[in-house]
């Protein structure tokens, strides 16, 4: 009897353990810097092609979803239009909002332009070939997949990372604010990287 209560007290141990290991695995914060993350990137929009390195002078926000997304990507990037809108002009205008899908089969450059407007009217949209994509998508430390729901009338959805990537004006990831962040953090954040 004492070694069946030891066995499962030890089995006790090691689940709380691995919960505990799990739940904070999961639930870790995006990373604030990155001396490994980030870094230049051209990915074609209607007008032609965005590149990082065009905006040297502007904090760029980066975000990675698709316009088919039914909740999280209008979310974040609802929020990060009405902040922008409600920042000083002179800050705003330093500050270009990018918005990049990972689902190039349904999202063509035409509809991603309206999609990006929609939410904040400088907001660039762009995307790419899969392989481009999932290069992009790993450079910056964010995640996709294809969920093949046949229940969806879209046919299928995409999970993905929502988080908004902040590069500052030399180009480098300064902050990656999580979907729970944006609303508390990123005015600030854009007051300091612009020197208000």
């Amino acid at each position: 009897m004492k070694g069946n209560k030891l066995i499962y007290l030890s089995t006790l141990i090691i689940a709380l353990f691995l919960g505990v290991f799990s739940y904070l695995n999961i639930n870790r914060p995006a990373p604030d810097t990155s001396n490994e993350l980030g870094g230049d990137f051209s990915i074609p929009i209607e007008k032609g092609q965005f590149s990082l390195s065009d905006y040297r002078d502007k904090v760029v926000l980066l975000y990675f979803g698709y316009a088919s997304c039914p909740d999280v990507c209008p979310t974040a990037l609802a929020l990060t239009g009405n902040i922008l809108k409600k920042m000083p002009e002179h800050v705003s205008a330093q500050v270009q909002p990018l918005f990049i899908s990972v689902d190039p089969d349904r999202d063509d450059l035409s509809k991603l332009t309206q999609y990006g407007h929609y939410f904040h009217p400088s907001m660039i949209a762009g995307t790419d070939k899969k392989q481009n994509i999932d290069k992009l998508v790993r450079q910056y430390g964010a995640y996709y997949s294809i969920n093949n729901d046949t229940n969806s009338a879209m046919g299928y959805t995409v999970d993905h990372t929502s988080r908004l990537y902040v590069i500052d004006q030399q180009g480098k990831l300064a902050k990656a604010l999580g979907h729970s962040d944006i609303q508390p953090n990123l005015a600030n954040t854009l007051l300091k990287l612009t020197g208000n």
